[in-house]
């Protein structure tokens, strides 16, 4: 999956830049996330959107086994160059190139505001243990003093509605799912401290500020420039002191309930019409299927006996392992299941959602079609299909009973046969 056009033209062009003006993390915040993380010696620890290797390299220390997704070339280079010891691949947030489960720790350091967050969750998922944990941090300027004001001014005025770490719309995708715990956050102080050069490659570094035409990228770093020369706080300072907000953010993939027919209900996904459906916070059940949900094809689709589609997490991450993309919604799912037995389905079963939830009964499976070929290695929407693969087929459902759902629900398999 291509990355956000603004941070694969910045973050390539801006690469030396970042470099050279990107100030490290918070000792303090980074020792919160080792501790929290268990990350050490005999932790295998994926760096996600590693960039340079500025978070890579304050874990080196740690003893663990490190390795460093980064999509843009020219910062995978610089990341090779400053932590040789770690392994470095191309990859996506939305596209690991890991196996499943084959990591105890994930660290994001100033990127997830640019991922599919749906997508990019669900990956995160596959390629953790169980047990593993998913630790995030973003380093802000904090607006302390009347210049940083002004500076972030000047930064705003050259934004364009790139996705950004402010206004959490980053957080959507963990509060519609129950992929992950809630997360737990905690804030640190930190300073850069730095030369007038360094002040203005830290603004040369942002996606869209690299991204611009030379002219314009010119005039705005001339801007900061003057900023410095003068305003009284940094007018003919030697080294100047930068203050930033540390947050970071910590979770643990959801716990599923014990036990061979209990599960859980990870996402609720709908749609106009076609797919992806995408997840929401939750709604109602009724005997034609899901309120905000239609179909774009009402001869195959939807009615009584198809009310309700569903599937698994465990397929999703099956078939994601393969090289095909898969994530809950992808192939028109209402329901994304986790724990359950999949393979060992049959029509007549009946699931129960929640203590009060909905009763449905699974009628058959759902037959893949052409409007799925998009996320399959060459168009193999077969890699979904009964007949091959019944462990990763879809259900569809009629509703016994309806009643609301939500991520985080508990699933029972009900045998009635």
């Amino acid at each position: 999956m291509a990355i956000h056009e603004s941070a694969a033209k910045g973050f390539s062009a801006g690469a030396d830049a970042y470099e050279r003006g990107r100030p490290d993390y918070s000792q303090q915040a980074v020792a919160t996330l080792v501790r929290e993380l268990k990350i050490g010696p005999g932790t295998r620890l994926l760096d996600l959107a590693a960039g340079t290797g500025k978070l890579t390299r304050q874990l080196v220390d740690t003893g663990a086994e490190i390795v460093a997704v980064e999509p843009v070339a020219e910062m995978r280079a610089r990341l090779v160059a400053a932590v040789p010891g770690a392994e470095a691949l191309e990859g996506t947030a939305e596209r690991i190139p890991l196996p499943n489960h084959s990591v105890d720790a994930v660290v994001v350091a100033q990127a997830f505001h640019w991922f599919d967050g749906v997508r990019a969750i669900s990956e995160i998922r596959r390629v953790l243990q169980p047990t593993g944990a998913l630790g995030v941090i973003w380093q802000s300027r904090d607006a302390a003093r009347p210049w940083i004001e002004r500076l972030n001014e000047i930064i705003d005025g050259a934004a364009a509605g790139q996705p950004r770490y402010r206004g959490d719309a980053w957080r959507a995708a963990f509060d519609i799912s129950a992929l992950f715990d809630p997360l737990e956050t905690a804030r640190f102080a930190h300073i850069q401290r730095g030369d007038v050069a360094t002040m203005v490659d830290r603004v040369a570094s942002i996606s869209y500020v690299a991204a611009m035409p030379a002219d314009r990228r010119a005039i705005v770093l001339d801007a900061v420039r003057e900023l410095l020369a003068t305003d009284p706080d940094t007018a003919g300072a030697e080294v100047i002191e930068l203050p930033y907000r540390a947050d970071i953010f910590w979770t643990r993939p959801k716990a599923i309930p014990a036990g061979p027919s209990t599960g859980l209900l990870v996402s609720v996904n709908v749609s106009p019409g076609g797919v992806p459906k995408l997840p929401i916070a939750g709604t109602r059940i009724r005997k034609l299927g899901l309120d905000g949900d239609a179909h774009a094809d009402l001869k195959h689709h939807g009615g009584p006996l198809q009310a309700v589609c569903l599937y698994s997490v465990e397929s999703i991450e099956r078939v994601a392992s393969e090289g095909h993309t898969s994530f809950p919604g992808a192939y028109g799912e209402n329901l994304t299941l986790a724990g359950i037995d999949w393979g060992g389905l049959r029509g007549g079963d009946r699931l129960r959602i929640g203590g009060n939830g909905p009763l449905l009964e699974l009628t058959d499976d759902a037959t893949p079609c052409s409007n799925q070929a998009r996320w399959f290695i060459e168009s193999d929407i077969s890699r979904i299909s009964m007949l091959r693969h019944p462990e990763d087929a879809r259900w569809y459902a009629k509703v016994i009973e309806e009643g609301p759902v939500a991520p985080g629900d508990r699933v029972e398999l009900i045998r009635t046969a």
